[in-house]
C-alpha cells in the first residue's frame, strides 16, 4: 500500500513527466544525430576502404608490369635472339633471372612447336608445353603456338603446396623472335601468387578486422584460397560507385569497397570488406555513450524536480492526513499546516471551517435519517404483503384458466398444453404416449328427460369415476360439453386399450345421480413419428370414438391401422 502511495505521488508523477520529456528529447536527437553519424561513419569507412583497395590494385598492377616488362626485355636480348634455345648461355640467363625475383617457381623456353627446350624451375626440359591448358582473357589456349605478342595469365595448378593448397602462378610469356624476325619460341614464366598476398598484408593494417579478396573478370575468386569454390563475390559495382553496405552473397552483412587491376585487360576486381558490425563499431560505442549521458542527465533532472515539487505536496499531503482523520472520526482534528504558501493557508482555513459547518449538521442528518429508516421499514412491510397476497391471486387465477368449473378436471387449455409437452417429449426421447377421447352416450337426451341441473350431476359422477380409474401419471381433462380426453403418458396401444376398457366398464357399472345406468363411448390413438403436431393423435382418437358410436356405442374403438 505504501509502494503504491508513492507511485501515485504528485512529486513523483511530475518527475517522472520532466524526466521522461527530457529523455523522449534527448532519444529523438540522438537518433537524428545517430542517421548523421551513421552516414557520415559508412561513407568514411567506405572511402577508406576503397582507397585501400585501390593501393592494393595498383600496387598489384605495378608488380604486374615490372614482371611483364622484364620477361618483355628479356625476351628481346642478344642470347634469347641468337644463342642456342638449347645451350648453357640461355640456361645460365634463366637461372640468375629466377633468382633475381623470388615470386619466379619457373621460368622457361619452348620452341615454336611448344616443346620446352629449358628451364630453371620445376618443368623439366623436353615436356610439352601445348598440353598443358592457359586461360587468356578467360578462354583456353596452348601456351604456344601462333602467339606473337607478350601474354599475361593468371591460373590454379593442380599439384599442391606443402601447405595442402594447390600452387597458385600469375603467367608471363613473351615470343622471342631471331634477327630476321622469325618467331623462334616463347619465353614463359610462372609467379607464385604469394607475391599478392604479401601486397595486401603489407597494406593492410595490424588487427583491423578487413578481409580482402581478389576476383577475376568472370567472378571467380582467387584470393584466399579458403575461400576457393566456397564463397561467392558480390556483382561487381556501377561506376559512380566505390564502396557499399549491404548483404554479402552466402549471408551477412558487410562494407565493402572495391577497386580494378586494369593491367594486360584482366579485369580483377580487388575487394576489401569488413563486418557491419565492426565497421559500425564506433558508432555503437558513441550510441552507447549518448544514451547514458541522456539517462544521467534525465535522473539529474528528475531528482530536481522531485526536490521542487516536494516543497508543494507536502503541506497537501499534511491537509489529507487530516482529512483522513477527521473522516475517521476524529472531530478535533487540527487543520494547521507547516510552511506552505498563502493558498494552501487560506485553504486550511476554508476546510477547518467547512468541517466545522459539517458536523453542526451531523445530528440532524442523523435524526432525518433514523426516520427515514423508519418510513421504509414500514413502507417495506406494507409491499411485502401486498406482493403476497398478489401472488396468491396470480396462483388462483393460473389454476382458475386451466381447471373446468363444473367437474373440478383440467380444462382445454391445460389439455393442450399438456398434448404439446408430452409430444416434444416423444420427439426427443421417443417416449410413446396414447390419447383417449370419452363422449357420453345420449348425453342430450339425459339433459331433455331430467334437466340440466341432472346432467351436470351427471358429468361430476363421470369425472370422480374418471379419476377414480386412471393411473397416477394420466392426465384428465374436460375436453369440451361431455367429451373427455385422457392423455396416457409412456403407454403403447394395447396398454391403452385395457385401461379405456377398464374406465369403459366402471362407468357402466356405476349409478349416476337421478339417472341410474348411463354408459361412455371410447376413441383410442398413440402417437406417431410422423405426427407434426400433437392434435394429430387427437384428431385419429376423435375419428376412432366416431366408429365406438357408429357401432352401437358403450365401447372402446381404436385407431384404424394404417
Amino acid at each position: 500500500m505504501i509502494r503504491r502511495a508513492l507511485l501515485d505521488s504528485f512529486r513523483l508523477r511530475l518527475a517522472a513527466l520532466f524526466g521522461g520529456l527530457f529523455l523522449v528529447s534527448a532519444l529523438l536527437a540522438a537518433v537524428c544525430l545517430d542517421q548523421v553519424l551513421s552516414d557520415r561513419i559508412v561513407r568514411d569507412q567506405g572511402e577508406a576502404m576503397s582507397s585501400l583497395a585501390g593501393s592494393i590494385a595498383k600496387a598489384i598492377e605495378a608488380n604486374l608490369r615490372e614482371r611483364h616488362r622484364e620477361v618483355l626485355l628479356l625476351a628481346q636480348t642478344p642470347t634469347y635472339i641468337r644463342a642456342p634455345l638449347d645451350g648453357d648461355d640461355l640456361r645460365q640467363s634463366l637461372e640468375r633471372t629466377k633468382q633475381a625475383y623470388k615470386y619466379y617457381a619457373w621460368i622457361g623456353i619452348a620452341d615454336a612447336q611448344g616443346k620446352i627446350v629449358s628451364a630453371a624451375g620445376g618443368m623439366l626440359v623436353g615436356q610439352s608445353a601445348a598440353k598443358r591448358p592457359w586461360f587468356i582473357h578467360g578462354q583456353h589456349a596452348p601456351f604456344v603456338g601462333d602467339i606473337h605478342q607478350a601474354v599475361l595469365l593468371a591460373k590454379l595448378m593442380p599439384n599442391p603446396s606443402p601447405q595442402g593448397e594447390p600452387l597458385r602462378f600469375v603467367d608471363f610469356a613473351s615470343p622471342v623472335y631471331d634477327p630476321s624476325g622469325k618467331l623462334r619460341g616463347v619465353l614463359a614464366t610462372h609467379a607464385l601468387w604469394d607475391w599478392v598476398e604479401d601486397i595486401i598484408r603489407e597494406r593492410l593494417p595490424a588487427q583491423s578486422g578487413l578481409e580482402t579478396f581478389i576476383v577475376d573478370r568472370h567472378g571467380n575468386l582467387l584470393s584466399p584460397f579458403e575461400a576457393v569454390g566456397k564463397m561467392q563475390a558480390p556483382a561487381p559495382m556501377p561506376a559512380a560507385l566505390t564502396f557499399r553496405l549491404g548483404p554479402w552473397p552466402g549471408g551477412g552483412d558487410y562494407l565493402y569497397g572495391e577497386s580494378r587491376v586494369q593491367e594486360a585487360g584482366l579485369g580483377w576486381r580487388v575487394i576489401v570488406r569488413q563486418p557491419k558490425q565492426q565497421a559500425l563499431a564506433t558508432l555503437n560505442r558513441l550510441r552507447g555513450a549518448l544514451m547514458l549521458l541522456g539517462l544521467a542527465a534525465s535522473a539529474l533532472l528528475m531528482a530536481a524536480v522531485y526536490r521542487l515539487a516536494t516543497s508543494f505536496s507536502r503541506p497537501l499531503e499534511q491537509l489529507a492526513g487530516t482529512a483522513q482523520r477527521v473522516g475517521g472520526g476524529e472531530e478535533d482534528a487540527d487543520w494547521a499546516i507547516r510552511g506552505g504558501t498563502q493558498e494552501l493557508r487560506q485553504l486550511s482555513e476554508a476546510m477547518r471551517n467547512m468541517t466545522s459547518s459539517l458536523l453542526a449538521r451531523k445530528q440532524q442528518l442523523a435524526d432525518v435519517n433514523a426516520n427515514l429508516e423508519q418510513m421504509v421499514a414500514d413502507r417495506t412491510e406494507q409491499l411485502r404483503e401486498s406482493n403476497h397476497l398478489l401472488l396468491r391471486k396470480a396462483a388462483e387465477l393460473a389454476l382458475q384458466a386451466r381447471q373446468d368449473a363444473l367437474t373440478g378436471l383440467h380444462n382445454r387449455m391445460a389439455a393442450n398444453e399438456q398434448l404439446q409437452e408430452e409430444h416434444l417429449r416423444y420427439k426427443r426421447a421417443g417416449a410413446p404416449y396414447a390419447v383417449l377421447l370419452l363422449d357420453v352416450d345420449h348425453f342430450k337426451r339425459v339433459n331433455d328427460t331430467f334437466g340440466h341441473d341432472a346432467g351436470d350431476r351427471v358429468l361430476r359422477h363421470i369425472a370422480d369415476t374418471l379419476r377414480d380409474s386412471a393411473r397416477a401419471t394420466d392426465f384428465v381433462a374436460r375436453y369440451g360439453g361431455e367429451e373427455f380426453l385422457l392423455l396416457l403418458p409412456a403407454t403403447d396401444a394395447a396398454g391403452a386399450a385395457v385401461l379405456a376398457e377398464k374406465i369403459r366398464a366402471a362407468v357402466e357399472q356405476s349409478q349416476a345421480p337421478d339417472v341410474g345406468r348411463i354408459t361412455i363411448s371410447i376413441g383410442l390413438a398413440t402417437a406417431d413419428a410422423a405426427d407434426a403436431q400433437p392434435e394429430a393423435a387427437v384428431k385419429r382418437a376423435d375419428l376412432a370414438l366416431y366408429r365406438a358410436k357408429a357401432g352401437g356405442r358403450n365401447r372402446v374403438e381404436a385407431e384404424a391401422a394404417s
